[in-house]
Parts: C-alpha cells; sequence; structure tokens
C-alpha cells in the first residue's frame, strides 16, 4: 500500500502546481468597518496591521462563517498593507516597518490558527472556508470557461472503463501514460483525447483499488506527472492557453480525487480494508480533498459536485472511525483533523 499511496500523491502535485501557476492579479473586498483602516494603511502600515492584530486577538469562538469571514477581511487588509510596502520607492529606508509587518503577520496568522481550534470543527467546514476565501469565487470570466468545458467531462461518465483483470488494467493505464508522452500535446483535441484515455483507465485502476497493496505504481506516478508537464509545455509553445491548461486539469483533479474519495469510503463500509498498512494509507487518501484542493479547484466544483463532496465529508469521519479500529489505536486524534488542516491551510495564507 505504500506504493499506492505514492501513486495518488500525484493529486496533491497537481492540485499545488495549478495553484502556483495562477498570477493572481486581484484581491477580495471586503467593508465590515474597514473603510477607516484602510484608509490609514498609506500612512502607516506597520501601525495599521498592529492594530488590527489587536483587533483579532479580541475574537473568540467563532461560528465557521464568521471565521470564514474574518479570513476575507484579513486578505483584504493584508495585501493592502503589503502591496503598498513594496510600491514605496523608498522601502529600503523602512526595512524595520517591513519586518515588523512581517512580525505582525505571523501572530495574527498564529491568532487565527487558535480560533480555527478554538471549536470542534467538520470536514465540511474546512471546506467551506477554502472556498469562500478563494480569491476565484467570483471570477466570472473562469466560471463560464469552466461551464463551457464542464459538458466534456460530464461526458466522461457515459465512456466504458477499461475492462480486464488487475494486470490488464495496469498495461492499459501504462499504455495510455505511455502513448501520451511519446506522442505529446499540441492543441485541445490532444489535451481532451488525453484525459478521456486517462479517465477510464483510472476508473478501471479505481475499481480494484484493494487488489493493488503491495504493487509497485512509482512508473504510473512518474508518467502521470510528465502528461501532465506535456500539458504546459503546450501552453509556453502557444498550442494551448495557460488558463485552458489550469482549468482542464483543475477540473480533471476535482474529478479524480472526487472519485477516490468516494471509492475509498465505498470499500471502507464494504469491508475490503482489513490490514492496519490499508488503513494508514485509506486515511491519507480520504484527506486529499480537504488537504490538497486550493481555492482555484473548490472554484471550479460544479453544483453537483460541490453537493457530492459535501456528502462524502459528513461520510468522512465515520469512515475515520472504521479505520481507527484497523489501526487498533487507542487515542488516534483523528476527530482532531479538521481542525488541524484549518489549521494547515491559515498557515498558507
Amino acid at each position: 500500500m505504500k506504493t499506492l499511496k505514492s501513486n495518488l500523491k500525484l493529486h496533491m502535485i497537481i492540485a499545488k502546481t495549478i495553484a502556483v501557476s495562477i498570477a493572481i492579479l486581484t484581491c477580495t473586498s471586503c467593508d465590515s468597518g474597514n473603510g477607516k483602516r484602510m484608509a490609514n494603511v498609506k500612512t502607516n502600515p506597520a501601525g495599521t496591521y498592529r492594530e488590527y492584530l489587536s483587533d483579532v486577538r479580541k475574537l473568540d469562538n467563532l461560528s465557521i462563517k464568521d471565521l470564514a469571514e474574518h479570513l476575507k477581511q484579513w486578505q483584504t487588509i493584508r495585501d493592502s498593507v503589503f502591496r503598498y510596502l513594496e510600491r514605496d520607492t523608498l522601502a529600503r529606508l523602512h526595512s524595520v516597518h517591513i519586518e515588523d509587518c512581517k512580525r505582525t503577520h505571523d501572530s495574527i496568522r498564529m491568532e487565527f490558527s487558535r480560533l480555527a481550534l478554538s471549536k470542534s470543527r467538520t470536514y465540511k467546514d474546512v471546506l467551506l472556508v477554502k472556498e469562500q476565501v478563494s480569491l476565484h469565487l467570483k471570477d466570472a470570466e473562469l466560471h463560464r470557461e469552466a461551464e463551457a468545458i464542464r459538458p466534456f467531462f460530464t461526458s466522461l461518465d457515459s465512456r466504458p472503463v477499461c475492462p480486464g483483470n488487475r494486470q490488464r488494467v495496469l498495461a492499459t493505464y501504462r499504455d495510455v501514460l505511455t502513448q501520451t508522452i511519446d506522442y505529446g500535446i499540441h492543441c485541445i483535441a490532444d489535451l481532451t483525447i488525453y484525459i478521456e484515455k486517462e479517465d477510464a483507465a483510472f476508473r478501471a485502476f479505481l475499481s480494484r483499488l484493494p487488489d493493488f497493496d503491495g504493487v509497485d505504481l512509482s512508473d504510473i506516478t512518474h508518467n502521470t506527472e510528465r502528461c501532465c508537464s506535456q500539458v504546459f509545455l503546450a501552453a509556453e509553445r502557444n498550442d494551448i492557453t495557460y488558463q485552458d491548461a489550469m482549468v482542464y486539469l483543475a477540473m480533471r483533479t476535482n474529478r479524480r480525487l472526487i472519485q477516490n474519495v468516494q471509492t475509498c469510503i465505498d470499500n471502507i463500509r464494504d469491508k475490503k480494508v482489513r490490514t492496519p498498512a490499508q488503513a494508514q494509507a485509506y486515511i491519507w487518501m480520504l484527506l486529499q480533498p480537504y488537504s490538497s484542493m486550493d481555492g482555484f479547484c473548490i472554484s471550479l466544483l460544479s453544483s453537483e459536485e460541490r453537493r457530492r463532496l459535501d456528502t462524502l465529508a459528513m461520510q468522512t469521519s465515520d469512515a475515520f472511525e472504521v479505520l481507527g479500529k484497523i489501526l487498533q489505536s487507542g487515542n488516534n486524534r483523528l476527530d482532531e483533523l479538521p481542525g488541524m488542516l484549518l489549521e494547515a491551510f491559515i498557515h498558507t495564507l
């Protein structure tokens, strides 16, 4: 199962690749009594940020919606403070103020971590915060492109999976990846053909997930990374646009993550997970949507995908309880994971 864990680590890699590739040109705005503070940024950025820290320290026992709202406010103030410092032509003369703002930033982040952990949180809470804090949530142009592409991904559900036993499924999966690497991706048609073939192979792989315990899948992991690299190489050559590359890969990642978690929960329910090694790997796989999906990916979820993910989130705690019994660990702290995931996310802001 260690090799299976390595294969599924790709989801996190692709999500992070997309996040790094996005150039964020706008920031969210929020009018919750911060107008005066925002006006003071230009004259006293460090003082403004310290004042905000003082306000955050007074907060306690926030609901998840209030926490998300305060995180959005923080993003607005943070971006204004550091954008002003970056534009300041005398910034080198104000290094003390810059360091002061960085220290204040770290303190604010710690305060929000405290608030995230101050109450029991759920996996739905993690998704809600990531969604609400996303800078892409109200990007109308991005959503229009996603809706134009979505029928293609919906059509994949009607495509048959690759047939055969475990060996044939793996052979087909490897052939799809090798052929894509050899031929390359030179246009949108090539990209959709790759996604279509890979999707059929991946669904066949998931249908036999317990059978791959102990199987070396490192070549599939490596070649999948190479295929995704082909997409960005095509964008560099202007064969496809960067936005198309990022949207297609993000929607592909969303689909795979949801399919994977659904399969894991079904396998746990059907008692197909039996050993501690399998249980540990399934815990890791179940956490992927909450640990690796960024705001860009979440903003591209369809309403149906979002509802499905919420349903899976509500089933995750029970699935972890079953896995905990297989692990035979007394205090495994699995109930604390949603709060820890929120804390980890806050430390990326």
